[in-house]
């Protein structure tokens, strides 16, 4: 007998673990595109997470500039501020060009997700410009009406550094802004009596274009502007005025200084704690100030201000009365302008003096966040620095 087989060796084994293999492979690659597409997000995500703490950081060093510090940059060189932010890191090199214009180099780097996702990080550079309060004097004093200097008395116009400031390196090395003594608008004379003298360049000048509004526009900032801005209030407005004594710095309990006492007014030596505090002081009835204080910032006075010995100020006096000194050791070094819309004698006495100085004038403004600010340029002002930083 014989016997006829069939070869039945199949294919669909074959086939179905070819199709497995296929299957296999596009589920692999289908996780591996799904893991690039999550790396690639999160990259993404993170990338503009660090530009937006990048600008976190540059925004918050426009926002709290101080001038103080930032002011000890000589043009052409630079400091870095650092912060964090949720996220992440900041830091910003803030470089001085030409004492106005700043170039803020910010760099911002992503701290969430751990050792595999953290670490991206961007950088961004913005061109930004100084804007402050165009508080510019004319002269040492610039009033209206009589002005009488008697006894010792002195109103200088010649431009120096106070002391204190010219050795630390606060000021310009050489001043040079001379101005006169006083600036007048010719609505009275100015007298002398006894060794009271005032010599300027020249020593004195009459302008008819002083009027009201020379004592309350200032720029893009008005009186009342001011008074709104003003970081220490005088309480009492009645019409007989106030006594004032003791001004000065104040410190708290670790050593530091405190801002908030109404007679903190700064200290006059820069290395110590409140040699940084230039405040705006507002004053809103007439005004003495008596056995010594000293301070320095803005003085702004609604009323009078009498000065009655031993008071020593560098800054800007902005009074809408009129001023008077007696008594020795009152000492302003920057600069005074008196309203006087009443015409009163105005006279100085004892040994008091008004010394001009161009730095108390700008270190009282650009010291002070209130009246200065740094703002990016309106045009041009923002890049990205991420490759050139990497």
């Amino acid at each position: 007998m014989t016997h006829t087989y069939d070869d039945r060796r199949g294919f669909v084994l074959p086939v179905a673990i070819g199709t497995l293999v296929i299957i296999g492979v596009l589920i692999t690659a289908g996780f591996f595109v799904a893991q690039q597409e999550l790396r690639i997000g999160v990259a993404s995500k993170h990338a503009n997470m660090a530009v937006n703490i990048a600008q976190m950081g540059a925004n918050e060093v426009m926002a709290n500039w101080n001038g103080y510090q930032l002011g000890l940059i000589t043009a052409g060189n630079s400091t870095t501020v650092t912060g964090t932010a949720t996220g992440g890191t900041w830091s910003v090199d803030i470089q001085n060009s030409n004492n106005f214009i700043y170039f803020l180099s910010a760099s911002g780097t992503v701290t969430d997700g751990g050792a595999r996702w953290a670490g991206a990080s961007r950088t961004i550079g913005i061109v930004t410009k100084m804007i402050f309060a165009d508080i510019d004097p004319p002269g040492a004093l610039t009033t209206r009406g009589d002005v009488n200097v008697k006894g010792t008395a002195g109103i200088y116009g010649a431009d120096i550094d106070p002391t204190e400031w010219g050795a630390g390196g606060y000021c310009d090395a050489v001043p040079g802004n001379d101005s006169p003594a006083i600036v007048t608008d010719g609505s009275g004379s100015v007298n002398t009596n006894g060794q009271g003298e005032y010599i300027g360049f020249p020593d004195e000048v009459t302008d008819p274009a002083i009027v009201d509004e020379t004592f309350t526009d200032f720029g893009n900032l008005t009186w009342t502007e001011l008074v709104t801005l003003a970081q220490i209030e005088g309480k009492d407005t009645t019409p007989e005025g106030t006594n004032i004594t003791g001004t000065g710095p104040t410190l708290d309990g670790a050593g530091n200084c405190d801002e908030g006492p109404l007679l903190n007014w700064g200290d006059i030596e820069p290395a110590n704690p409140c040699g940084s505090f230039f405040p705006l002081i507002y004053h809103g009835a007439d005004l003495r100030i008596q056995s010594g204080g000293t301070g320095q910032g803005v003085l702004l006075v609604e009323g009078d201000l009498a000065l009655r010995g031993g008071f020593v100020f560098y800054g800007i006096i902005i009074v809408q009365g009129a001023i008077s000194t007696q008594g020795n050791g009152n000492r302003i070094v920057g600069a005074v302008m008196a309203s006087n819309g009443l015409s009163l004698d105005e006279t100085f006495t004892g040994g008091s003096q008004i010394q001009y100085s161009k730095c108390a004038v700008q270190r009282s403004i650009l010291n002070n966040a209130n009246l200065s600010r740094s703002r990016p340029l309106a045009l041009r002002s923002w890049v990205d620095l991420t490759a050139v930083a990497n």
